[in-house]
């Protein structure tokens, strides 16, 4: 639900889901940005802002005491030295990361029985910051501070149920290869998602029970008198309460944007097959009778299945007035290579509905509608066939984290392990000699590498690269290549190194200056909802210094105002 409590997962939540687009493989509790992993909360690191780490803060100490060394008494301290931008997003990547991985081994341990799933003390709950409060909203009251003795009478609490669970961990093996193997399935899942293997947590989650304040259950109270507080959610009980929301003289808009804000896609899905069973007729095209403008084009893109919404923008962007290059860059550049192979998989049928065509249709639209450097890249990257990381590299550099030479219950990665350093090596030299080496540039070679090496071997090769050539790989991009091909090679770096906050700045591009992009605006809110939309928030705070909800509310209006701030959420 958007803005929704944690909820634990259910069992076998591990278990991988058909389609790669499905966030909710993996837990909903990866997103809270404030403990290294298996550690405590880094103060100070929470969202917003991030922690800089020590050798930049000893840095700056050093620097702003040798200027005001040098300097007349007169005159006045020099501001505070500026971090360099790709650090805050390194160091927000990194704080996020942290504790998501963290939180997601503390339901793994409850998972396998080490600790109660109940138990608040072993949980980083209590170290989580509340957002900014928008001055719409009501300022909650902060719980009573424990005094002294209760503080002490839980830290012993704490200690004492982690040498509980050490002792486990000694006497029994099996539940720590269970807990590893569960680590190892999460990583995996989240790679298919998004990629990387940082947890991630989408403002959209499944409904699990009816609660007795969702419209629905009053609803049913009153016309079906019955109470549903507690059930399970039931497609056919949303569908009976659209029904009526669109039977009534005036649609009740409200009605729509409850229901479509706090279902999953999947979900929805079941709304419509359940709709149609029950009326006998299509509850999209219902929908779409009732509603117009963006309103309807954002309610129509939640119930399209995410490979289908996907297709449908990609075909928009190339059978459009003039090719659309930015929204052909945002999803073939973020999408990891299940989405592309499904997206590519139903892109035929959406392109060309009333005939049969291949899997390769959009291979062959992008072919028709580019050219050049660009079409190569494009082309490449619509075949979905990056490096993949393999169970057996993932379990081989999965480490235990030993605390006083006791176990922890916890893992983290030696991306020493992950990635052949050699191979990476060797990479930063081919782009070295590709581009700044040589007069002109081997377009080919940038297309290989950054084609077909996967997330982290590329983390690795652009490193290593700035110390061949002492520039930033950005920077190379800048100078040894133009046009589209350039726009497509930095957005493979920024997605890469942070994507929740490429999509920030993509978000940040679409309502600034005069005018709203729209179509970018719904496409991008929509499609990440369920996969990394907390994340996003947090970089669009840090990058505007306001809130996404705050930014909906001063550029759009009515209707699809609502439903966008519905999804996001406040924070």
């Amino acid at each position: 639900m958007a803005g929704g409590s944690y909820a634990p997962p259910a069992a076998g939540y591990y278990q991988t889901q058909p389609s790669a687009y499905n966030v909710n493989m993996y837990p909903d509790y990866a997103g809270h940005p404030t403990a290294p992993i298996g550690s405590y909360p880094v103060q100070g690191g929470g969202i917003p802002g991030f922690t800089a780490p020590p050798a930049v803060q000893q840095y700056t100490h050093l620097h702003q005491q040798h200027y005001q060394q040098h300097q007349q008494p007169s005159q006045q301290a020099p501001p505070p030295v500026q971090l360099p931008d790709s650090i805050k997003v390194a160091n927000l990547s990194h704080s996020m990361n942290n504790m998501g991985m963290y939180l997601m081994q503390m339901e793994m341990m409850k998972e396998v029985g080490l600790i109660d799933s109940d138990d608040e003390e072993m949980s980083l709950h209590r170290h989580q910051k509340k957002g900014k409060q928008t001055k719409d909203q009501e300022p909650e009251k902060l719980p009573t501070p424990p005094n002294e003795e209760e503080q002490k009478r839980k830290a012993e609490q704490v200690a004492k149920k982690k040498e509980e669970v050490a002792r486990q961990l000694r006497e029994n093996e099996d539940i720590k290869q269970r807990m590893k193997e569960l680590f190892v399935t999460g990583l995996l899942q989240c790679c298919e998602v998004s990629g990387t293997m940082e947890p991630t947590q989408g403002t959209v989650t499944p409904y699990t029970k009816y609660d007795p304040k969702d419209p629905v259950t009053k609803w049913q109270e009153t016309n079906r008198e019955i109470n549903v507080t507690g059930d399970n959610w039931d497609p056919e009980y949303d569908c009976e309460y659209l029904n009526a929301a669109m039977n009534r003289l005036g649609t009740d808009e409200d009605a729509i944007i409850h229901i479509v804000a706090t279902r999953c896609n999947s979900q929805r899905q079941k709304m419509k097959e359940k709709f149609k069973t029950m009326y006998g007729r299509d509850l999209v095209e219902t929908i779409q009778g009732e509603l117009s403008g963006n309103f309807r084009e954002s309610v129509m893109a939640c119930f399209l299945k995410p490979a289908y919404y996907d297709a449908w923008a990609m075909k928009e962007a190339i059978y459009g007035p003039g090719t659309d290059e930015r929204t052909l860059i945002e999803i073939l550049m973020t999408r990891t290579n299940s989405q592309i192979k499904e997206m590519t998989a139903c892109y035929g049928d959406v392109a060309s509905p009333s005939r049969k065509a291949s899997n390769t249709k959009l291979e062959k639209d992008i072919k028709d509608d580019t050219s050049g450097d660009f079409k190569r890249l494009l082309v490449s990257a619509c075949q979905g066939n990056r490096n993949p990381i393999s169970k057996e590299q993932l379990v081989s550099a999965v480490e235990e984290i030993m605390v006083n030479n006791q176990p922890t219950g916890q893992f983290r990665i030696n991306h020493q392990k992950l990635v052949d350093m050699t191979k990476c090596k060797l990479g930063a030299k081919r782009l070295f000699e590709a581009g700044e080496k040589r007069w002109g540039t081997d377009e080919e070679e940038f297309n290989l590498i950054f084609s077909t090496r996967n997330y982290y071997e590329l983390r690795a090769i652009w490193d290593e690269y700035v110390k061949i050539s002492q520039r930033d790989i950005l920077n190379s991009i800048d100078r040894e290549t133009s046009g589209h091909f350039k726009k497509a090679l930095r957005a493979i770096v920024m997605n890469i190194r942070c994507r929740p906050m490429f999509f920030a700045e993509r978000l940040k591009e679409a309502m600034k200056g005069l005018g709203t992009a729209d179509s970018d605006l719904i496409r991008i809110i929509i499609s990440r909802s369920e996969i990394d939309m907390v994340q996003i928030k947090a970089c669009f705070l840090e990058l505007t210094k306001q809130t996404l909800w705050r930014w909906l509310k001063d550029d759009c209006s009515g209707d699809y105002k609502k439903l966008l701030q519905a999804i996001v959420g406040t924070d």
